[in-house]
C-alpha cells in the first residue's frame, strides 16, 4: 500500500469521542461501500432548508485569488472559498457558507451529532463522521459531493461497524480506522484501511513484513506518505501501554515516536488526537486525564519535543496550516482561567494567544491561505457551540454562526441557492 496522492485532514478530539467515531481504517472483511446517490439510500437528496443563524458580513471571509486547480462542476457552480460546518442546535446537519454569507444545506438535520468534517483536496467531496446519538459516540463515516449526493457510507446501519477516525490521502482516497460490529473500541486498536471511493476498491494498510497496521486517531501529511496514529499495547495492572507512531508509505515502515501509558479505569490518554503537520515532520498531540493536568506536546517524527505546555485545561484539537507550518489550538492555562486560541510556529518559543474566550474551544481550522481561523466555542449548556472567525493576527473577531462547529475550509465548486 503506497498512499502518495495529495491529502487534507482535520478530525476529532479526546479518546471518549474516538472510542465511538472518527475514521482511518476498515477491516478487509466487513466493509460496505454505498456508491449511490442519497435517493438510493432511503430517500431523496436533502432539500435546502437553512436552519442556522448567519451573522457574517459580506466581507467577513477573505476570498482567495482564482486558482487554475479549482475546477467548476457541470452545474456551472463557481469555485470559491467556503466553510462547511456541523450546524443546527443538535449539530446534526451540515451547512456550507460562502464569503458573502450565502448558505447551502449540504446535509439535512437528522440523527446523531456530526463531527470531524474534512474536504477532499480538490474541494469536490466532503467527509464527516456522525455519532449514533448524544450519549453514544459510535460513529459512521459519510462522504458527500457538493451537489449533495451521498457517495460513500460505512458504519452502523450499512456495514455494522465503528469508524474511529479518517484522513484524506487524495481527491478520492482516504484511510480509515475501522472496528467491526461488536468489537471493543475503548483503549483498543482499529484496522487501518485504504479506500478509493471512485473505484470502489480498498486494501488493508500493511508494513514491510506484511503485518496489518493497527491504531486509532489517524492523520496524514499532505502527500499521503506519512500517517500519524496511536497504538495500544499490553495491560499492566491499571495501566495500558500506548505509543505514538508514524507509518511511512515509501518504505512501508512503522516508527515509534514516543511511548507512554494510559489508565484503564477512566478516560485518559498519553497521546490523544494526534495531528501530523502537512509536511509530515511534526505531530501535535494532547495528554488527557480525569480533570486538570491536561497538556499538549509537539513532537518531531524523530521523537524530539518541540513544544510542551503543562496544565493545559481542555485542550482543543489542533490545525496545521497548509504551508509553513503554523499551528493553531485552544486551551486554558488553569482551572480558573479562560480558554484562549493560540498560534505557534516552530522555533518561535511559546505560542501567542490571539483571542481569549470564557468557555472551551471545541474545534478549529485554518483557512487555505492561513489568513483566518474558524473556531467553535462551547455554550454554557455544554451541548452546543458557536462558530467564530478571526484573522490570524487576532483582528476582526466575529460570530459566524449561532450554532456551528467542526469548521472545514475549501475552495470548492458550490452552487448556492
Amino acid at each position: 500500500m503506497t498512499p502518495r496522492t495529495p491529502a487534507a485532514s482535520h478530525r476529532r478530539p479526546t479518546r471518549a469521542s474516538r472510542a465511538g467515531g472518527r475514521a482511518l481504517a476498515v477491516a478487509l472483511v466487513a466493509l460496505a461501500v454505498v456508491a449511490v446517490a442519497a435517493g438510493a439510500c432511503g430517500g431523496s437528496s436533502p432539500t435546502p432548508s437553512p436552519t442556522v443563524t448567519v451573522t457574517v458580513a459580506a466581507s467577513s471571509l477573505s476570498s482567495p485569488s482564482p486558482s487554475s486547480s479549482a475546477s467548476t462542476s457541470t452545474n456551472a457552480a463557481t469555485a470559491q472559498l467556503v466553510v462547511a460546518v456541523a450546524s443546527g442546535p443538535k449539530a446534526n446537519g451540515i451547512s456550507v457558507i460562502s464569503g458573502t454569507g450565502k448558505v447551502l444545506q449540504l446535509v439535512a438535520p437528522s440523527g446523531g451529532p456530526i463531527h470531524d468534517l474534512a474536504w477532499a483536496p480538490d474541494g469536490q467531496r466532503l467527509a464527516f463522521l456522525r455519532a449514533v446519538s448524544d450519549s453514544d459516540s459510535t460513529s459512521s463515516l459519510f462522504v458527500y459531493n457538493v451537489p449533495r449526493k451521498l457517495l460513500y457510507q460505512v458504519g452502523a446501519g450499512v456495514a455494522p461497524a465503528t469508524i474511529d477516525s479518517f484522513a484524506w490521502l487524495g481527491s478520492t482516497q482516504l484511510v480509515e480506522s475501522y472496528f467491526p460490529a461488536g468489537a471493543t473500541t475503548y483503549h483498543a486498536n482499529g484496522t487501518l484501511y485504504l479506500r478509493d471511493i471512485a473505484k470502489s476498491t480498498g486494501q488493508a494498510v500493511k508494513d514491510s513484513g506484511g503485518h496489518l497496521v493497527k491504531g486509532v486517531g489517524v492523520s496524514s501529511s499532505t502527500d499521503g506518505v506519512h500517517l500519524a496514529y496511536v497504538t495500544y499495547g499490553a495491560k499492566s495492572g491499571s495501566m495500558i501501554a500506548e505509543s505514538l507512531r508514524v507509518y511511512d508509505a515509501d518504505n512501508l515502515s512503522v516508527a515509534k515516536v514516543a511511548t507512554g501509558q494510559a489508565p484503564t479505569d477512566f478516560d485518559g490518554d498519553e497521546f490523544s488526537y494526534p495531528r501530523i503537520s502537512r509536511g509530515g515532520t511534526l505531530i501535535y498531540t494532547t495528554q488527557t486525564g480525569s480533570d486538570p493536568g491536561f497538556r499538549c506536546t509537539v513532537y518531531g517524527v524523530d521523537g524530539t519535543k518541540h513544544l510542551t505546555l503543562n496544565d493545559l485545561i481542555w485542550p482543543a484539537p489542533a490545525s496545521w496550516t497548509a504551508h509553513g507550518p503554523r499551528l493553531a489550538f485552544g486551551g486554558g492555562s488553569g482551572s480558573s482561567t479562560p480558554d484562549s486560541l493560540r498560534v505557534w510556529s516552530p522555533g518561535a518559543g511559546k505560542p501567542t494567544a490571539i483571542v481569549t474566550v470564557k468557555l472551551p474551544i471545541t474545534s478549529l481550522a485554518w483557512s487555505p491561505k492561513a489568513s483566518q481561523i474558524a473556531y467553535a466555542v462551547a455554550k454554557s449548556n455544554g451541548l452546543q457551540s458557536a462558530l467564530w472567525v478571526i484573522d490570524a493576527t487576532g483582528a476582526n473577531n466575529h460570530l459566524l454562526l449561532a450554532n456551528g462547529s467542526w469548521p472545514a475550509w475549501a475552495v470548492a465548486p458550490v452552487k448556492f441557492p
